[in-house]
């Protein structure tokens, strides 16, 4: 059974999961009832200078894989509609970039400002790491707060604290667009 954490919970993958090796991040959402959105997920790999390394640690719909090959984003999903995840991100760990230090994962809504959109749009929103070997879910984290006035949020994030890597739940809703998340990673 997964382990639900609420916003700003912990888990520490190395500890609890030793043997844990490759990783899928599912991240899901509904579109409420008399909307059309288009959702991005997008991942930051950065070091413990707070930046990416060079522009290709950022992961999205146009730079489907990191240079290092350890984290890969399956492709872009415009509707959000049906069952199950939306997006997902793979990611190998032993492969990481020693340098990384911070993984994001930053769902936007693409064209929020022009199309006048939010995170008030949006119900059943979760974030999940599941072991690929085994299938199975490991930890959930299901936003269960309203982002009123978010067109962004970072979901989750994976962090190394000292050698270990642990998952951060998240949930934090700004309204700085992709562009602007690229501007303060880069």
């Amino acid at each position: 059974m997964a382990i639900s954490l609420q916003k700003g919970g912990r888990f520490n993958l190395t500890k609890k999961e030793p043997s844990l090796k490759k990783i899928f991040i599912g991240l899901g959402w509904d579109v409420k009832p008399g909307h059309t959105l288009d959702l991005d997920s997008s991942v930051f790999m950065l070091t413990a200078s707070g930046k990416i390394p060079q522009d290709e640690y950022f992961v999205f719909y146009n730079n489907l894989k990191s240079p290092d090959g350890a984290v890969q984003h399956t492709g872009d999903n415009r509707t959000g509609v049906g069952d199950g995840d939306d997006e997902v991100i793979m990611a190998y760990l032993p492969m990481l970039n020693e340098s990384i230090s911070d993984i994001l994962m930053i769902v936007t809504i693409h064209e929020a400002a022009s199309r006048r959109q939010n995170f008030s749009m949006i119900q059943n929103a979760y974030i999940r790491l599941v072991d690929v070997e085994s299938n199975r879910e490991i930890v959930r984290y299901d936003l269960a707060h309203d982002f009123p006035t978010a067109t962004e949020v970072e979901f989750g994030r994976l962090t190394k604290v000292n050698s270990e890597w642990e998952f951060v739940a998240s949930g934090t809703g700004t309204q700085i667009g992709l562009e602007g998340y690229v501007n303060k990673y880069a």
